[in-house]
């Protein structure tokens, strides 16, 4: 084979990896959620105005991934202008509803983020949100502490998920799913 050949197979193979981190499709799980938290008040998806969500699973004692996320999603939304700030809501779901109040999750999350909420549920509806979701929630041996699904689930202006975000993800990849959903330009 020719190098010039073998130079654009590697440059197509590059660019293809690179499409990947931000290809949007529909997925079948997580979505709008329908409930009542444990303060009473009901919660729906579709009533928040921004077009992006960012849904993640957590509790306000997790030692490390959750801080971690909250701080590169800000992280991830500060070179955004003031009015692509406004196109998107963090959404914090507990994993913990025995410690966590919506109160605490939502003050957990605007410490490092204003443009969020914490929610926080019976039991019972957490584990229906979290079936919905696929996410995976098991209590460890000590009891004080989970471990949980790493994921960023972003969901669209009409409440689908159209982009599972790993922890392994670039904060760009955050960026450029709130630019790219926001617009409506897919």
């Amino acid at each position: 084979m020719n190098r010039k050949f073998i130079l654009v197979l590697l440059v197509g193979f590059f660019l293809l990896g690179c499409d990947s981190q931000l290809e949007f499709t529909e997925l079948p799980i997580g979505g709008n959620i329908e409930a009542v938290d444990k303060d009473g008040h009901s919660v729906s998806f579709k009533s928040f105005q921004e077009p992006v969500i960012l849904v993640f699973f957590g509790y306000t004692y997790c030692p490390d991934f959750c801080p971690n996320t909250l701080a590169r999603i800000k992280a991830a939304v500060e070179p955004l202008s003031d009015a692509e700030k406004t196109k998107f809501k963090v959404v914090f779901i507990s994993v913990d509803p025995v410690r966590d109040s919506p109160e605490t999750t939502t003050k957990y999350v605007r410490f490092y983020l204003p443009q969020s909420i914490g929610l926080s549920f019976s039991g019972g509806i957490t584990n229906q949100i979290l079936k919905q979701y696929a996410a995976y929630v098991e209590k460890t041996e000590d009891g004080q502490s989970f471990d949980h699904s790493t994921y960023i689930y972003v969901l669209d202006k009409n409440r689908k998920t159209r982009k599972l975000i790993k922890s392994t993800d670039s904060k760009e990849v955050i960026t450029k799913s709130i630019q790219v959903l926001s617009s409506n330009s897919i």
